[in-house]
């Protein structure tokens, strides 16, 4: 045998046997202890040994259960009886209590010394698998708890991303604006704002930031911000003429913050503002895929527009459209996540589906998002969002 010498307990009834078997053990490097009787083994004396021989009086179920009552830790691996009695149902008894290897006399040095090599394995076997469920229930807890951690702290990101949402619907005069954001996972890297400054500029946008979870809804509160000092420096200082251009500079502005900030993101955004005096609408597009779906009286049509993606690269400027709008309309804004929900195998064939769509239910944003399925608690793919802003229609 390798290593540190193993010791084993032999409680046998003839001392001839005992001594035989003893040296017949110590040429293989075991320390043997010998005794008369089992009576009196205790948790210790299990704990000492590898391996207990013992020759039990008859069948011997009584011995034996006594004994592995005393070895809870290590069972039946460390107990090897000696039958005289091969009845099947004693064995199938001694099986039934744990028992894993048994002695059956006469037997033969070789086979002695297998059996007892074999049940020592096992126990070593036992021994680790018992170490490995431990460090194994070990990891699961910790799992379980950084997991609940997780959860916890995504639970309440989620609820810093909702505080920084606008109110829906949000009605001021004959306009009404709502939106709705279903998230792939608990945060989402969609998000939008609107407010009204000064009484006469309604201000609103959709942006959708690259990948999923914590990194992009991060990047919504960064934009939140930047997006809401703009906004406070033109109210405090009733920047009438910068309005009436807006939302030029915008895009330009969050591109160099973005860059600036180094986080690896882009978003597409679309940002509108329309002035309330005249119903003029003004907006900048950055790949916001797809385009706004504007409905009027004379029907649903997608809004021209396009410029690159925030974040990406360095000095370039986004234009600003113009269009006149009339006292009725509806304009809406969808994600690209929610586009790829719609029936159609291409891109156009899943426009033509969202035009139609938007021109059904075009004064009623609930009914809205129920049909594009908005209002399933679902998990999907991607984050999916709607933002709608109407004028003269009912709610």
């Amino acid at each position: 045998m390798n290593g540190p010498a193993k010791r084993i307990l032999l409680i046998l009834r003839d001392t001839g046997v005992s001594r035989h078997l003893r040296n017949l053990l110590e040429t293989q490097g075991w320390r043997v202890d010998e005794r008369r009787g089992s009576p009196g083994f205790t948790v210790a004396d299990c704990s000492s040994y590898q391996v207990v021989v013992v020759e039990p009086a008859g069948s011997g179920e009584a011995e034996i259960t006594a004994m592995l009552a005393q070895c809870p830790a290590f069972s039946s691996a460390v107990i090897l009886p000696v039958l005289h009695d091969a009845a099947a149902r004693g064995v199938v008894e001694l099986v039934r209590l744990g028992v894993v290897d048994a002695l059956l006399a006469p037997f033969s040095d070789r086979e002695f010394t297998d059996t007892v090599n074999r049940v020592a394995s096992h126990k070593d076997l036992y021994l680790e698998n018992l170490l490995y469920s431990t460090e194994l229930e070990k990891t699961n807890r910790e799992l379980r708890e950084s997991l609940n951690i997780l959860h916890m702290d995504q639970l309440a990101g989620r609820q810093v991303q909702k505080s920084l949402l606008p109110v829906s619907p949000m009605v001021y005069r004959d306009y009404r604006l709502a939106h709705r954001i279903n998230p792939s996972l608990y945060l989402s890297g969609d998000f939008v704002g609107y407010t009204v400054i000064l009484d006469r500029f309604l201000l609103f946008y959709m942006a959708d930031v690259s990948g999923h979870g914590a990194s992009s809804a991060f990047v919504t509160i960064l934009l939140h911000f930047i997006v809401k000092r703009i906004l406070r420096r033109h109210t405090y200082e009733t920047d009438i003429p910068a309005l009436l251009r807006a939302p030029e500079g915008v895009m330009e502005h969050l591109n160099r913050q973005i860059i600036a900030a180094g986080i690896e993101k882009h978003l597409t955004m679309f940002a509108g503002s329309i002035d309330l005096t005249t119903n003029i609408l003004r907006y900048s597009v950055a790949a916001q895929m797809p385009m706004p779906v504007l409905v009027t009286e004379a029907g649903a049509r997608i809004l021209p527009g396009k410029g690159k993606p925030i974040g990406m690269f360095e000095d370039v400027l986004w234009d600003v459209e113009e269009i006149a709008l009339p006292d009725r309309f509806s304009l809406h804004m969808v994600s690209d996540g929610l586009l790829e929900t719609l029936p159609g195998k291409t891109f156009e064939d899943k426009e033509k589906s969202l035009l139609g769509i938007v021109a059904e239910f075009t004064g009623d944003h609930d009914q809205l998002c129920a049909r594009l399925g908005l209002n399933n608690n679902v998990e999907t793919a991607d984050d999916m969002s709607i933002l709608s802003v109407s004028r003269g229609l009912a709610p």
